[in-house]
């Protein structure tokens, strides 16, 4: 997400990092079903509209913090089982389309070798290199 708005030369990530981090943090995840935000707080995050507009709501201090408290952990069994079922569907679509691959001696490879230049992104960088025999 954050490459999404970062500029040419990188150098504003840090100021547009907290909004990224907001938008990501209040979305609704596919695997999970819930956001992250909801996972870990029990609740759906207050965003300015929210204090803006009226709504109607009857919180109960003795009961809030159990409801929370329940309700994150609903979620958090909720989203392992939804992992668990996009995990199931990943695998299937992978074995779908994987081919075994031999090797021999001799054989034209690329080589997989990371590569970490200080100031410079790592996403941009060349990762693969060859052929090499």
């Amino acid at each position: 997400m954050l490459s999404m708005y970062v500029d040419v030369e990188q150098r504003n990530w840090d100021t547009i990092l907290p909004f990224v981090t907001f938008a990501y943090n209040s979305a609704k995840q596919d695997t999970t079903g819930f956001s992250p935000f909801f996972l870990v707080h029990g609740r759906d995050i207050v965003t300015p509209l929210d204090v803006i507009l009226p709504h109607d709501t009857e919180n109960h201090a003795d009961n809030y913090v159990q409801q929370l408290i329940t309700r994150a952990e609903e979620a958090r069994q909720l989203a392992k089982l939804h992992i668990l079922d996009a995990q199931a569907v990943d695998k299937r679509r992978y074995d779908e389309r994987h081919q075994p691959v031999n090797y021999n001696v001799g054989d034209l490879v690329w080589v997989f070798t990371p590569v970490r230049k200080v100031g410079l992104s790592e996403k941009l960088l060349r990762r693969y290199f060859g052929p090499s025999e």
